[in-house]
């Protein structure tokens, strides 16, 4: 059913009620694509609600007004956010963690009932956490609402894979909801092209279906100003110090991050005070990774979670950028966004893994790869590339033109564009 006006006596835009985790601002820590999209559905002409929780996902920070009230309203750049409350330190255990998915579940229905000014036209819903998945479908129901997917994982696969599900009858009966879910859904955004494959083999039929990076847009107007030889002015307060060769890497320290790989090139590279590898982000894993870099006096420094606009200038600055995935079947299919910001700040990339992600880094000649867990073929690369800087600046240059070519313009949002039906709603 194609989404029809709002009944609003004078705002006559398609209104998208979108329901997400998380939604990080350009000024917070965290993943980009549930603020690109709501940007992109903003720049469509759609009036846009976003219900979220209160907590950050990284952070643990308390985003609402004054940290009070079950719900808090705020606006920014034209978009209304809706903030439900939550557990402090929700990570702390995955039964804390659980409780938090279904008070932000049960809260967001709850909004969507009495908090919303309009009735949406479509329900948009991030699939992670799943719990969220049916409150999203019986809104989609209660306001009649066209009802689209946002696939940032597949569940219950990557709960599988990474060991927090173990394959039983509550696996089955996630995956028999999931495929429900898609048969009932108008629409299914697909973050990767490995998560559009999967739901083609799962027989998702090819018109529900479109891919839309983890990307932003936003990146596009900026030049991607990259210095045209290796000098640099070097701020005393900078975290690089007099780093000849700055190596970063940008994201999650978490299950999916073969981040003990880094720290062992980081080893064999030995105290070279002119290479530093710059880690950028917060995750179950970062304390262990500090203590051990601490213990062994390696060349690696640690920011913690910083906002994206910080991270990006950070990446900017960088020589090489770092991708590292174990050689799990799981992350064949995964492409993080970090890609994203690399190629499309010029930064060269190294991954170490296989499969989508080296699909990108093909196609755009924006980086190498290598194996999963090669730390003797890292250190012995990192070591040929500080010594080849026109090699790097070649690699950067190709990844941010294959990204203007193929990541930006109209792109995405000829994807929403089919998602929200706009050309019958029109």
């Amino acid at each position: 059913m194609a989404p029809r006006p709002s009944d609003g006596p004078t705002d006559r835009r398609l209104h998208v009620l979108f329901l997400t985790f998380h939604c990080p601002r350009p000024d917070e820590p965290g993943a980009v694509r549930p603020w690109a999209e709501a940007c992109l559905l903003r720049d469509l002409g759609c009036s846009v609600t976003v219900i979220t929780s209160a907590m950050h996902y990284m952070t643990g920070r308390d985003l609402r007004k004054g940290g009070r009230g079950w719900c808090s309203e705020s606006e920014q750049d034209g978009i209304r956010f809706l903030r439900v409350w939550g557990l402090m330190n929700y990570r702390k255990s995955l039964v804390r963690r659980l409780v938090h998915y279904a008070l932000f579940a049960a809260l967001s229905f709850l909004a969507a009932l009495i908090r919303m000014k309009r009735r949406p036209d479509v329900v948009l819903v991030g699939t992670d956490p799943i719990l969220v998945c049916p409150v999203a479908w019986a809104l989609a129901g209660r306001f009649r609402a066209r009802l689209v997917l946002d696939e940032r994982d597949l569940y219950p696969e990557t709960a599988l894979a990474l060991g927090v599900l173990k394959p039983g009858l509550l696996s089955r009966g996630l995956s028999a909801f999931q495929r429900a879910l898609r048969r009932r859904a108008a629409f299914v955004l697909c973050a990767t092209p490995g998560i559009l494959r999967a739901l083609q083999t799962l027989e998702v039929p090819d018109e529900k279906l479109g891919l839309l990076y983890n990307a932003d847009p936003e990146l596009l107007p900026d030049p991607g100003i990259r210095p045209a030889d290796s000098t640099r002015r070097r701020l005393p307060e900078s975290p690089w110090g007099e780093a000849r060769f700055r190596i970063i890497y940008a994201g999650s320290m978490g299950r999916a991050s073969d981040l003990g790989t880094l720290l062992d090139a980081a080893a064999k590279i030995g105290p070279d005070p002119g290479v530093v590898f710059l880690l950028a982000g917060d995750g179950e894993y970062a304390a262990s990774y500090r203590t051990r870099a601490e213990k062994e006096s390696l060349p690696v420094r640690f920011t913690g979670p910083l906002p994206r606009q910080e991270a990006r200038s950070l990446i900017r600055e960088a020589d090489l950028g770092l991708l590292l995935f174990s050689e799990a079947p799981l992350f064949r299919t995964a492409l993080p966004s970090k890609i994203f910001d690399y190629l499309g700040l010029g930064c060269p990339i190294v991954f170490l893994g296989s499969g989508d992600t080296e699909a990108v880094l093909r196609e755009s000649g924006g980086g190498l790869r290598l194996p999963s867990g090669d730390a003797d073929a890292l250190a012995r690369l990192l070591l040929e590339l500080e010594r080849e800087p026109e090699r790097c600046q070649a690699m950067g240059r190709a990844g941010r033109a294959w990204f203007e070519r193929s990541v930006g313009g109209e792109g995405g949002r000829a994807i929403l564009r089919r998602a929200l039906a706009l050309e019958k709603a029109e």
